[in-house]
């Protein structure tokens, strides 16, 4: 029950901050998708399997796919997210408190910036972040520091590896990815490149003075992070539904507007316009517990496969963010038509519709307490850090959900 019906055609689809010796961008353009996985370490079955398909035609399969372009004036850089007002945080908190609610449970959805590499899911090339102290009591016994006016001691600490905006749970910036010359809302393709220069160096990770940066010069993360991101969420437990007595999808099973709809159907809730969706597949599970059936592989995850009718409702529906437990929401590669795509809802969603994903959310208690009261509707409240520039930031999301058991103190 998923609004207004359509019909559907499904189709088959090292520590130099800032001198990385391992570009990822250029690493995945010039190598190609499959190479690029197999290069980063990463040797799923499917490499083998799909390496002689032709490589596809983003720019013509996407050429009459809906965009939002001009929708919310020539400078817009919020893209979707302009979507999100009052009346959207009104509807979040209207699902918590509910006539018939008893309490209200919170859950937060980040995975651990710090995390394992093993238990974490990364997209490859990426790496979970590192930290140690620059200051603890180790540092007063040995002389390194003194306690200050008083005696009051404290603790600091920094990263001391590369750290990526998007190396754990994280919202994707509306410029983040695109296709041709030109991001969302049509802005040329060489912002992403807009060089800053600052009046006072600083020392990077491999000890080079730093006082100039590439960065997005057009619709990054930091608006997003000043207008925040408040409204109904839903969560669509396709694991539950479609994913046998694990309740996980397979390797590699793909997600069509059918299967949201009849998750959905099943779970007896409707999704409204400007809603956040949330995807569950369970394969962040998959990850954690070591799956002794199915390994984890990147490049094998389950996600949404592209249709043109799945572009077109999430246009009609006015998502304003779609999120998913996976590193990219959607099937990594996808065959469609005979070709082969790397992530090509990435480009009809961000560059054309402005929608980014929310990506490697942990939805696994969410959904133990949305099966066990048959509450699949919440608020959803969070936003990224705000750096500027950045193509995405970490987000911690916090979902407040009614309760429809025992009334709790």
């Amino acid at each position: 029950m998923l609004g207004e019906s359509m019909s559907e055609r499904k189709s088959e689809s090292t520590c130099d901050c800032t001198n990385s010796d391992f570009d990822r961008r250029e690493f995945l353009r010039e190598s190609g998708a499959l190479l690029a996985f197999a290069a980063a370490g990463v040797a799923p079955s499917e490499v083998a399997a799909q390496s002689d398909q032709p490589e596809g035609d983003l720019e013509a399969l996407l050429e009459d796919a809906p965009r939002n372009w001009g929708r919310w004036g020539d400078d817009d850089e919020l893209g979707a997210f302009n979507f999100l007002g009052s009346e959207e945080a009104l509807a979040g908190m209207e699902a918590v408190t509910r006539d018939e609610a008893t309490g209200a449970e919170t859950f937060t959805l980040q995975l651990s910036m710090t995390g394992e590499v093993a238990n974490d899911p990364i997209f490859p090339t990426r790496t979970v972040a590192r930290r140690t102290n620059t200051q603890d009591e180790q540092s007063y016994e040995e002389g390194e520091a003194e306690p200050s006016a008083g005696g009051l001691k404290f603790t600091d600490d920094r990263f001391v590896n590369q750290l990526y905006t998007q190396g754990t749970t994280h919202v994707d910036a509306p410029g983040h990815a695109w296709y041709g010359d030109q991001i969302y809302n049509g802005f040329d393709a060489s912002t992403t490149a807009a060089t800053k220069e600052f009046d006072e160096p600083l020392e990077s990770c491999g000890g080079d003075p730093v006082d100039e940066t590439r960065g997005m010069g057009r619709a990054d993360i930091s608006h997003v992070a000043d207008h925040g991101i408040v409204g109904r969420g839903v969560l669509l437990d396709v694991g539950r539904a479609m994913g046998g007595e694990n309740d996980r999808l397979e390797p590699n099973a793909c997600i069509s507007l059918s299967d949201l709809r009849r998750t959905a159907y099943q779970q007896d809730v409707v999704l409204r316009k400007r809603d956040v969706p949330l995807v569950r597949t369970g394969s962040a599970a998959r990850v954690r517990d070591d799956d002794p059936e199915h390994e984890w592989a990147p490049l094998e995850e389950p996600g949404l496969c592209y249709s043109e009718d799945l572009v077109e409702w999430v246009h009609e529906m006015e998502f304003p963010v779609v999120g998913g437990d996976t590193l990219s929401v959607e099937k990594n590669v996808q065959t469609i038509d005979g070709e082969e795509y790397l992530v090509p809802l990435h480009g009809a969603f961000h560059r054309n519709l402005g929608v980014p994903f929310a990506e490697v959310l942990w939805l696994e208690d969410l959904a133990e307490s949305c099966a066990s009261d048959g509450v699949y509707d919440f608020l959803f409240a969070g936003a990224p850090l705000n750096i500027e520039r950045a193509t995405g930031a970490p987000i911690n999301p916090v979902v407040v959900k009614a309760s429809m058991g025992e009334e709790s103190n």
